[in-house]
């Protein structure tokens, strides 16, 4: 049928709109029928089967055609960006985003480096069909963090190596923050060899093992939202006080705030039948430590003396009781009254364990913030595009400023009208563009 058709003036139009109509359904109904386990793997593994598929039927029977290369590249971006309904939010960014979270992260049983490097290259092919790009940014940002922190990344070249293929798809601004995060990484491991002879010339003995990251606010998607009081045990204070004062000396002006929600360490519990090293938050950790002087203490006298929140301490006890660290007395509902004893029975066949936290897992809450993160940023990215267009033109009509800012948008994101018309209007407001006398131009105003 090509060999036919291809000869014959604007004969392949039909053929390619039936093979374009034909790979959407195809697509569509591979992605469908996502059963509830892993379906970040089923969704992007789905679409890769499928554009694998027809790659190679063009190339093998159609020629190797642009005009299909095109009709696949439509069919996919259509497949990718599917929604049931226009308000729907796409999931496309945020699957692919932990896709590529699950490949990185050190729980990728039975792959080994090259296969995870071939797997990453995959997923560029889906990223370059979605359109929302700032979405899976936001998305790959916020995982990278928790692997960074809490030591999760399977290699720091791999890391490094997904970073540079978004770049080439998307440009240096595009992960821009993401390098930061990396040099905060090195220059972090820096600080601690420094603070570490800094200890030595000043003759501190700290009387634990202590290290820090010191991160750049503005690259890392951590936010000051979980903040919350706390009152660092006393274990920790000389540490603390000491490092602060080592920053302090060798950058001054600048301020350092404490994510102690995001920090953990190491705890020898030497009470029980046989010594136990375990990993947990700091949180946990220092709701421990007051066992060290009482055996059982009320959930209000907790609460005075870590000056927690009451949810987070709640949360924090929920975690002690739950690996039975902790017995809770009377059980149910957590109120003022109710007492935790330091269970004394405590048997683990493991002397060395972690307890899990649900900070390292995406809350629907995080998911939440995510897409409220993108919107705000949104507005942000179209008034700077609106007044770099304005600055540079001067004056232009409406409808050339809109095609104007979706242009330079596309690579981000594709932006609506009414998006556009409302960062006009907040621009009219701040008095950096006008309506001139015709009321379908706008003026820069310098």
């Amino acid at each position: 049928m090509y060999e036919l058709l291809r000869p014959v003036t604007n004969g392949l139009g039909i053929m390619v709109q039936e093979l374009e109509l034909h790979i959407k359904e195809t697509g569509l109904a591979a992605i469908s029928n996502l059963k509830r386990e892993n379906i970040p793997a089923q969704f992007v593994e789905s679409i890769q089967a499928v554009h694998k598929r027809f790659l190679e039927m063009i190339k093998n029977t159609l020629g190797n055609d642009q005009v299909f290369t095109k009709a696949l590249d439509k069919a996919c971006t259509a497949i990718v960006n599917h929604r049931h309904s226009p308000q729907e939010i796409c999931r496309s960014p945020e699957l692919l985003a932990k896709y590529a979270d699950t490949l990185l992260k050190k729980s990728s049983r039975g792959l080994n480096e090259s296969d995870i490097e071939d797997k990453l290259t995959q997923c560029i092919i889906v990223f370059r069909y979605i359109d929302d790009k700032d979405i899976f940014q936001k998305f790959y940002a916020r995982m990278l963090a928790k692997r960074l922190i809490h030591g999760l990344s399977m290699s720091m070249d791999l890391e490094e190596g997904m970073i540079n293929r978004l770049k080439q798809a998307c440009g240096y601004e595009f992960t821009n923050k993401l390098h930061r995060m990396f040099t905060d990484m090195t220059v972090s491991e820096d600080l601690n060899t420094k603070f570490t002879d800094y200890c030595k010339q000043k003759s501190t003995d700290l009387g634990i093992n202590f290290s820090i990251y010191v991160l750049t606010a503005g690259a890392w998607p951590l936010g000051q939202t979980l903040l919350s009081n706390f009152a660092i045990p006393q274990e920790l204070e000389k540490s603390v006080n000491s490092f602060e004062q080592f920053y302090g000396g060798n950058f001054n002006g600048r301020k350092l705030t404490w994510l102690h929600h995001l920090c953990s360490g190491e705890l020898k519990v030497n009470c029980l039948k046989k010594p136990y090293i375990v990993t947990m938050t700091t949180y946990q950790m220092t709701t421990l430590l007051m066992f060290n002087t009482y055996t059982s203490l009320q959930f209000q006298e907790l609460l005075t003396n870590t000056q927690m929140a009451e949810k987070e301490l709640t949360k924090t006890l929920q975690s002690l009781v739950e690996v039975k660290l902790l017995k809770q007395e009377p059980e149910g509902q957590i109120t003022e009254k109710t007492v935790f004893v330091l269970n004394l029975e405590y048997s683990n066949k493991r002397t060395k364990f972690k307890i899990s936290t649900a900070m390292q897992k995406e809350t629907t809450q995080e998911i939440e913030l995510t897409h409220r993160s993108v919107d705000d940023d949104r507005k942000l990215y179209l008034q700077a595009a609106i007044v770099r267009i304005m600055k540079a033109r001067k004056a232009l009509k409406h409808n050339i400023l809109i095609q104007e800012v979706i242009s330079q948008s596309r690579t981000r994101f594709t932006p609506t009208n009414s998006m556009i018309k409302k960062s006009i209007e907040a621009l009219i407001d701040k008095q950096y563009i006008d309506r001139s006398s015709n009321a379908d131009t706008y003026v820069y105003q310098a």
